[in-house]
């Protein structure tokens, strides 16, 4: 698992990507070397929940929580669906 240190540097990378490919860019710099970028790619995230069964799990730190969109997905209730 990442530390938040680690976690905050990779960020910037991450944002540089993202940026380059919201301005339809087919390269990006990342630490001084430029890289070729797919159009089709994309960067993802995910999260174990908080719990018992999930120990050492990191906090996001706040500027990589702003480069993603939050989905929650949780278990359905069948006792109200049925």
């Amino acid at each position: 698992r990442l530390e938040e240190a680690v976690l905050s540097a990779v960020s910037m990378q991450i944002q540089a990507i993202q940026d380059s490919l919201k301005h339809h860019k087919n390269t990006c710099e990342l630490l001084g070397k430029e890289v070729q970028l797919d159009p089709n790619s994309g960067v993802f995230i995910t999260l174990n929940p908080a719990g018992k069964g999930y120990g050492g799990r990191q906090k996001l730190p706040d500027n990589l929580k702003q480069l993603f969109r939050s989905v929650a997905m949780s278990r359905p209730d069948n006792e109200l669906i049925a």
